[in-house]
């Protein structure tokens, strides 16, 4: 027994501040419901939204988890996935950075709190999985009740939220995971906004752009580069790395010299100083795109500003909007918008 005089510990309270009020936005919290099956190696996600219902059910065949799993990763808050000493993932070099999946991806998760952020637009979350091989488990994650433990806590001794048991109720064929988001706060399912949420959801990763790999479904219709709704906007286009974006833009001006498309090809490896040089160590990817009118950029009836250029990161949007933190005020920066692919920006070293 240690004799230490003095100790750490940690409220659950500190769920209200990480994961209760994480987020406002749906696609930002369905998004981190992806990207863990993503890191489960699945190869299709399915997203149901159930008018009726009012839930959103998102369905993966990833690996699954058994009892151990669940109470030590998917409950466990601030689970790191990367540590070197979590035997579900492999590095080939030793680097942290560069730790990867039992099928060799890169995983996006890091810090084991996004499950959390689902109670920032719903007050129930049911959890049903199955390990191949292994038992069904099924477990419903109550708000409400999680707040009453936080009230009761005695501020001496740091409390437990212990999740419901639940009949299994869920179609895994082999393995995978459900989760049901229900008692969604402040949200009405319709049509429209069904509509929205996909292009939104579609905008927010770029690993579907290879369907082969990864496929991502909403109400039973894959997800895919032109649901993003946002490539016929561009009159120009600056293209970084290898892929042909200029393929998706179907209103790009033409050169009257050459009838090719208005598409430059840019430079994609800097130095630590940002200078571009082929032997640079860091490398993007990506495209920025410019518009014909500014009013372009307003997404009519999504509440979606396109006026951005978003950061990616392994293939998940890493931050919303750099051009807000470069405080461009040049009258060009409201007719730019585009993405950038730069997966150094998560390396730890």
């Amino acid at each position: 027994m240690s004799d230490s005089r003095y100790k750490m510990s940690i409220s659950l309270n500190v769920l209200n501040h990480l994961g209760l009020n994480l987020y406002s936005n749906t696609p930002a919290v369905i998004a981190e419901v992806i990207a863990n099956a993503w890191d489960a190696d699945a190869t299709e996600v399915k997203v149901d939204f159930d008018i009726q219902q009012k839930t959103i059910t998102v369905i993966d065949n990833g690996h699954g988890m058994d009892m151990n799993d669940i109470n030590d990763k998917y409950l466990h808050v601030g689970y790191q996935k990367r540590d070197r000493k979590v035997s579900d993932f492999r590095t080939p070099s030793g680097n942290v950075s560069d730790f990867r999946t039992p099928s060799g991806r890169k995983p996006m998760g890091r810090k084991g709190i996004g499950k959390l952020s689902l109670f920032s637009i719903a007050n129930k979350i049911f959890v049903y999985t199955r390990k191949k091989g292994g038992k069904d488990e099924a477990f419903l994650m109550d708000a409400e009740k999680i707040k009453e433990v936080i009230q009761n806590e005695d501020p001496s001794s740091p409390g437990e939220y212990e999740p419901e048991q639940i009949e299994f109720d869920a179609d895994i064929k082999t393995q995978g995971t459900v989760i049901k988001i229900a008692e969604l706060k402040k949200m009405r399912l319709t049509q429209a906004s069904i509509s929205g949420l996909r292009k939104r959801i579609a905008r927010r990763f770029g690993i579907i752009n290879d369907p082969l790999e990864f496929r991502i479904l909403v109400n039973g219709a894959e997800v895919n580069f032109s649901d993003r709704d946002y490539f016929h906007k561009a009159r120009f286009l600056f293209q970084y790395g290898d892929h042909d974006y200029a393929q998706y833009c179907q209103n790009l001006d033409i050169d009257d010299d050459t009838q090719k498309k208005m598409c430059f090809e840019r430079p994609c490896r800097f130095d630590q100083e940002g200078n571009a040089t082929e032997a640079g160590e860091y490398e993007v990817s990506g495209w920025i795109g410019v518009a014909r009118h500014s009013n372009d950029l307003d997404d009519q009836g999504q509440g979606d500003n396109l006026n951005k250029i978003t950061i990616v990161v392994r293939g998940k949007v890493a931050q919303e909007d750099i051009l807000n933190e470069l405080r461009m005020g040049s009258i060009i920066s409201k007719y730019i918008y585009g993405e950038i692919y730069a997966d150094f920006l998560d390396e730890d070293d």
